[in-house]
């Protein structure tokens, strides 16, 4: 008989993390996450704070598109997946237009920013590129070229708040992959 309680509610579905980690609910990965249940609940806490619908000073396509481009700029192909296919599932005008952007940065893993329309748009993906390639370029210009494309301290903040735990994120899925590789 087993010392450990029995704690398999942790890889639950509405656990992104597990989600693309690949843990299965039963796994012995999942019943050692389950001892650090409070990391996991915030974990997902903040995942959901990050992308729920009632932000209002980042639209949830910039959200997701800057997450999209954040796990592509970490190597976290699944993590970008999931994000591009959250992205493409929403509801827009031009999700044609939206898809060839992705696939033409995607392909080439960056773009110059200057030749997007949107230049809101632009100035979220090269923050985004910023904070995950060269965060010591992110000072007082880099945050003027942001309010200058029309984004609030609100939405600046809510940016660096999205990159930083989608970088987050991504390292957790890591090691719980390498974790449950090991199991």
């Amino acid at each position: 008989m087993s010392s450990l309680p029995d704690h398999r509610s942790s890889a639950a579905s509405d656990d992104f993390v597990a989600q693309l980690a690949g843990l299965a609910p039963d796994g012995a990965t999942a019943v050692l996450r389950a001892f650090r249940a409070d990391a996991t609940r915030y974990t997902q806490g903040s995942h959901d704070a990050l992308f729920s619908k009632d932000v209002t000073d980042l639209a949830l396509q910039e959200r997701l598109i800057a997450a999209w481009y954040a796990a592509l700029l970490s190597r976290a192909d699944q993590s970008a997946r999931a994000y591009r296919e959250r992205l493409l599932a929403l509801e827009t005008a031009d999700s044609a237009a939206t898809q060839a952007l992705l696939d033409a940065i995607a392909q080439h893993h960056e773009l110059p920013f200057e030749t997007i329309a949107d230049k809101r748009l632009a100035a979220i993906l090269s923050h985004t590129e910023a904070l995950v390639l060269r965060p010591a370029a992110t000072g007082q210009a880099a945050l003027s070229t942001l309010q200058t494309a029309g984004l609030t301290t609100r939405a600046i903040v809510a940016l660096a708040q999205l990159v930083a735990f989608v970088t987050y994120q991504v390292r957790v899925v890591a090691a719980l992959r390498a974790l449950e590789a090991k199991a």
